[in-house]
């Protein structure tokens, strides 16, 4: 069995700019195309344009949803608000 933290370069695959940690555009379009059925494309996505097209349909979504006069069909009480005392310098521990 190999080491299991052993790195395979795949070539001819979606990737992400060199340095960026961030796969939330990524995760969020293999979620879309797997729920609607499709193959995920191998020639790559583009991370920019993944940007915009969410960033759009999360402005229109707030746009259509303020211009809506409606109520909330919810009945459950509002939580209540918590009860925050800072501490005082006597009861912070400082660790270094």
């Amino acid at each position: 069995m190999g080491n299991p933290f052993d790195v395979e370069y795949v070539e001819g695959i979606a990737q992400q700019t060199i340095g960026s940690l961030d796969y939330g555009l990524f995760v969020a379009a293999y979620t879309e195309y797997l729920s609607d059925g499709l193959q995920v494309p191998n020639d790559g996505l583009d991370a920019e344009l993944l940007h915009k097209i969410y960033v759009t349909l999360l402005w229109k979504y707030g746009v259509a949803k303020s211009q809506k006069l409606y109520a909330s069909d919810i009945k459950d009480p509002q939580r209540p608000k918590p009860n925050f005392i800072a501490p005082n310098e006597e009861q912070v521990v400082l660790i270094e």
